[in-house]
């Protein structure tokens, strides 16, 4: 993949000058807003014009390295960037007026932020350490690239290009500023430094590259005037892209999950998207098999309306661009893209964000296909990211669900849950993976599986001897086979624990089958001990005679030999009280003292 887009870094007439790109969103000439979008859109934009915009104090960007908090200043950080999207497609929609003044101070406002930066990305940002408050820029200290500045620099371009006239009424100035700023503060350091997130020198990448590069492109295209510096922050970005592709895995398996999915298997196809249309179509990688399975990756995980296979920091809701999912399918020759992203256009969102923002536009163009048919694969299995997902029907409302991953403990957002299996039943959760909690400074740090959400102990795997799975690479599971009759799965998962757990095998098979989903897990320990396998619930389960009541009148049977007990736990997390709606989560505890043994659990 990463030849591919190599051999075109000097495609001839790559980047044309600025007056003939032929970026699809050109409103003189193409562009064509959705009526029935834009009604949602403007409407939101007139609650915007009643509200002040937030204060962004010195106070609150401070809080990340005096408590950890990021959430109080992001809020109001992020708040401003929604103003500023709403008032300026609505403005561009009706060209009234109406919007303009509060456009112009919204856009004013983050202008005159210290920094774009983040307070929580500011550590990571190279020379600038951890200075707590922005730096003073100068010759020694570069304005960082991070996923938000670089998403804020392409809002302020969408702006120039849609408001420019407007804004240029009241004063030329605001725009003036806004290009210099952008200029500055993205396009020089994007030119003349190198960040981590680049892959340069073999570094590994994740979401931030395509993410922040296809903001960059789309920055590129708006707001470069000469042709020998857009022909150079392109032919960069796509020598930096080619290092998210490079170690990607044939299957098109993301193992940041679904949510991330879409900033990162998404934004890759922003990128490709946008530089498809920056060069008139001369840069079409769409028929690539890799790209098809990056993005048929998203319908892969799909459970049923919000809800997809959640492992790691993906949370337990999210809801995925319909108008994307089919652009995807369209481009990429893949009727399973068009048909969930007619799906997911279904439920009637107006996918528009501050933080993607070609797509975004590309969005209010796209018509909808909308559907309430709502279907799913029914087996699947990634071979080389270790996943397996199994349903009863394809209608995603009918029979059990189940899922299983295996991977390695140092996969991008990682939570130690090696062998984890969910259970849904009629799209609604039965055995849950909690996702992650609000972030923190502790987030994505050295502590970060001191958080319970992040340890083995809190997803559907044993503790054998008390001893938890432990995080890195060296902690995986080995010898998976997947049945293709069966569409169940069997791997080996005694190197997802440490030494000292005294694991001389310990495989777990999973399958669904005859209404029921199978759990085999057998034992071969070095001595006798305990062994706990634990399954999380969102509703309290009900232990009686060998059997244990769940959710959705689901059961769970087990092996005599396992004592069952149920255990009430806080949650204290208010974003995963928010997302199971209860400050409350059950484990279910099925222990026994064994020196070797084959358990079977099941689910109908």
């Amino acid at each position: 993949m990463s030849r591919l887009l190599a051999e075109h870094r000097f495609h001839g007439g790559m980047c044309l000058p600025a007056k003939e790109m032929k970026l699809f969103c050109d409103l003189s000439k193409k562009m064509k807003f959705n009526r029935e979008k834009m009604k949602t859109v403007v409407s939101r934009a007139e609650a915007f014009l009643n509200e002040e915009i937030p204060a962004c104090p010195a106070s609150l960007y401070i809080e990340f390295a005096v408590n950890g908090n990021r959430s109080n200043y992001e809020g109001r950080y992020f708040k401003r960037r929604d103003m500023l999207l709403y008032l300026s497609y609505a403005e561009a929609y009706e060209k009234k007026g109406r919007f303009t003044e509060k456009l112009m101070d919204a856009a004013w406002a983050i202008m005159e932020e210290s920094s774009w930066t983040i307070p929580a990305h500011i550590p990571g940002s190279g020379s600038h350490g951890d200075l707590k408050l922005p730096p003073v820029y100068n010759s020694e200290r570069i304005h960082c690239i991070d996923l938000f500045s670089a998403a804020t620099a392409a809002l302020l371009a969408s702006v120039y290009y849609l408001n420019k006239a407007s804004l240029d009424a009241i004063s030329p100035i605001i725009c003036e500023k806004l290009k210099y700023l952008v200029l500055d503060r993205q396009i020089k350091p994007f030119l003349n430094s190198f960040f981590w997130w680049t892959g340069v020198g073999g570094g590994r990448v994740n979401n931030w590259n395509p993410w922040i590069l296809s903001n960059i492109l789309f920055v590129d295209a708006i707001l470069v005037d000469d042709d020998y510096t857009r022909r150079a922050v392109a032919q960069k970005a796509i020598g930096y892209i080619d290092n998210f592709t490079a170690s990607y895995a044939p299957d098109g398996g993301c193992d940041e999950g679904p949510s991330y999915w879409n900033s990162a298997g998404g934004a890759y196809f922003d990128f490709l998207e946008t530089l498809y249309d920056l060069t008139g179509g001369k840069i079409d990688l769409f028929s690539d098999p890799l790209v098809k399975a990056i993005c048929e990756y998203e319908p892969k995980m799909y459970i049923h309306k919000s809800r997809f296979v959640n492992f790691a920091d993906c949370p337990a809701n999210i809801h995925i661009d319909g108008s994307l999912l089919r652009r995807m399918g369209e481009r990429c020759g893949s009727e399973m893209l068009c048909k969930f992203g007619d799906t997911m256009a279904g439920y009637g969102d107006v996918c528009i964000s501050r933080t993607n923002l070609y797509r975004s536009l590309r969005n209010l163009i796209t018509e909808n296909h909308a559907s309430m048919v709502s279907r799913g694969a029914t087996r699947v299995w990634f071979p080389h990211l270790k996943v397996m997902t199994a349903r009863e029907s394809e209608k995603t409302d009918e029979g059990l669900f189940v899922a299983m991953k295996g991977g390695n403990n140092d996969e991008s957002h990682n939570h130690n849950d090696i062998g984890n299996v969910i259970v849904f039943y009629e799209g609604k959760p039965v055995l849950i993976d909690t996702g992650s909690g609000r972030y923190t400074k502790k987030t994505f740090s050295a502590q970060r599986y001191e958080i319970w959400y992040m340890q083995s102990r809190f997803h559907n795997v044993p503790d054998i001897g008390g001893v938890d799975q432990r995080e890195g690479a060296q902690y995986r599971s080995t010898d998976e086979v997947y049945d293709e009759r069966t569409g169940g799965v069997i791997m080996q998962l005694k190197d997802a624990y440490p030494p000292e757990a005294g694991i001389l095998s310990y495989t777990r098979e999973t399958v669904l089958a005859d209404r029921a989903v199978r759990i085999r897990d057998s034992f071969s320990l070095d001595r006798e001990k305990e062994v706990d396998i634990h399954f999380l619930t969102c509703q309290k389960p009900e232990i009686k005679d060998g059997v244990i009541a769940l959710t959705e009148g689901r059961t769970m049977r087990y092996d005599p030999r396992l004592t069952a007990t149920v255990e009430e736990f806080a949650v204290d997390d208010p974003g995963l009280e928010h997302a199971w709606k209860s400050p409350v989560l059950w484990r279910i505890h099925l222990r026994a003292t064994i020196r070797e043994a084959t358990f079977e659990i099941t689910v109908q």
